[in-house]
């Protein structure tokens, strides 16, 4: 399934695999994960009788996605989208003559999402100390945050007596990440008419840009273990955190300048200043790291199988604030100003971490009869960006984004045709966060705040609340090969 969250979501559980694995939320680590036993718990690898190939796609997510205030009081951010793209495709080998091994060769997207927003406020306000009467406030603003993370993966499992399985995976991932975010606000006199001494005509303007484009190549392995009573299974799946490979595709640029605006508490003009910088490629290092988890799971039986209860549970360490994206600054400021100065610092970086996070999955699986089966789950999704403490790095230096804390319901039917497994299934997502502070505040802005240094806007507020409704139906396919393989 598509997930399309918002930008760099913060969320380690967002994904879904479009295969059965994913009607009961993902709650396979005690076992039954089948195509996505790599993934989940490789071990499940040894629970395969006979090679398969699993092919899975969406049908379609559609999304929407509102934050109240997040430009300005009353300005919200808000988005729809529908999208169709295809998600997970693994091929399972059981050899015949070593019974006890199975291995895995998978492709899947691990998460894949784009949030974007473009608008202007237009309108006239008094806000000019220099010029009496009203003036015409014109501020346009932009957001777009692109993110793929796609995974390739082989594993291997073995099956060291009847109860216990034992399995290892390796994924090669490759992320890209493509970041704007750009307010442009400009005040004037409604008329041409003079209020400087040359009798021209000029505006009071602040400008804010920001930009970072990389891809990432990274490794990272999984080791499970599965041990089977007679109608408990016990998993338990350890992810290691992540090693860089080599990073492309490198640029980054920060941009923020302000001219003709006055302090209205002193009516003397503030300092003009332009701070802008660029690097790419070799003058930037980047790196988008993925932490440790423990993941531990559960799986009853009733006497003739045909109820099963599944429960996951997994731990996600804390990453210490890093610095995404960093490179060296180009620029030398000459102004003596400290409040330009102290703008400048880390200017071409971008930090980001980790919280620890605990997440937990239930999932229900119910064998109707020979040929269908129903199954439904539910998982939580905490962010891991909620509350983090950036210190030393600096917390303006991160990507603009929102923390929503998602819950994800599942439900749908496997049906058997000739042998072949089809499946079907539907995915909602609730997402919400609230009090989160304002991008910026469009609908209550002054000249100038000394306080904090802020031109042509408001005092920005923590009253952001974000709500994400998204809704996905999927469907996919199990190819089983009963004929013996070498």
């Amino acid at each position: 399934m598509p997930y399309y969250s918002v930008g760099q979501s913060g969320n380690h559980w967002s994904r879904n695999f479009n295969e059965e694995s994913s009607l009961i939320s993902g709650a396979v680590v005690g076992g039954d994960a089948r195509a996505a036993s790599i993934f989940y718990n490789p071990a499940g690898i040894s629970e395969i009788e006979q090679s398969n190939l699993s092919v899975n796609a969406s049908l379609f997510s559609f999304d929407i996605f509102n934050a109240s205030n997040a430009w300005g009081n009353d300005i919200e951010f808000f988005t729809t989208r529908f999208v169709v793209v295809p998600r997970f495709v693994s091929y399972m080998l059981k050899p015949q003559k070593k019974r006890n091994w199975s291995l895995e060769f998978a492709f899947l997207n691990n998460e894949n999402y784009q949030l974007e927003d473009f608008s202007s406020v237009d309108k006239e306000m008094d806000i000019l100390s220099s010029n009496p009467g009203k003036d015409r406030y014109n501020a346009f603003y932009s957001y777009n945050n692109k993110y793929r993370d796609d995974w390739i993966g082989v594993g291997g499992a073995y099956k060291i007596n009847p109860d216990l399985y034992f399995g290892i995976s390796m994924f090669a991932s490759f992320r890209t990440l493509s970041y704007s975010y750009m307010v442009d606000i400009e005040a004037g006199p409604l008329n041409y008419s003079s209020y400087t001494p040359d009798d021209s005509y000029y505006t009071a303007q602040y400008k804010e840009q920001e930009f970072v484009k990389f891809n990432n190549y990274r490794l990272l392995w999984k080791l499970g273990l599965i041990y089977k009573l007679e109608n408990v299974s016990l998993g338990i799946n350890i992810s290691t955190p992540s090693v860089g490979l080599y990073s492309d595709g490198k640029r980054a640029a920060r941009k923020k300048s302000q001219s003709n605006i006055y302090d209205p508490t002193t009516n003397m003009r503030v300092t003009d200043y332009l701070i802008a910088d660029f690097a790419e490629k070799q003058d930037i290092t980047s790196a988008y790291k993925s932490p440790l988890s423990i993941a531990l799971g559960a799986t009853w039986k009733n006497h003739d199988q045909t109820r099963v209860v599944y429960s996951t549970i997994e731990y996600f360490a804390g990453i210490k604030p890093y610095r995404m994206v960093d490179a060296q600054e180009n620029y030398e400021i000459i102004n003596g100003d400290p409040l330009i100065v102290g703008l400048y610092d880390e200017w071409l970086s971008f930090v980001w971490g980790a919280k620890p996070i605990l997440n937990a999955a239930f999932g229900y699986r119910w064998t109707k009869n020979k040929i269908t089966t129903v199954m439904g789950g539910i998982r939580t999704d905490f962010n891991y960006r909620k509350g983090l403490d950036y210190h030393p790095l600096l917390e303006s230096r991160t990507l603009k984004s929102f923390r929503l804390n998602k819950y994800h319901f599942n439900g749908g039917i496997t049906t058997k045709v000739k042998g072949q497994d089809l499946m079907a299934g539907i995915q909602y997502t609730f997402g919400i966060d609230k009090n989160q502070k304002q991008f910026v505040n469009l609908n209550e802005a002054i000249e100038y705040n000394a306080d904090n240094g802020t031109a042509l806007q408001g005092v920005k507020q923590n009253n952001m609340d974000a709500v994400l409704h998204s809704i996905s139906i999927y469907f996919g396919a199990t190819f089983n090969f009963s004929r013996k393989e070498n």
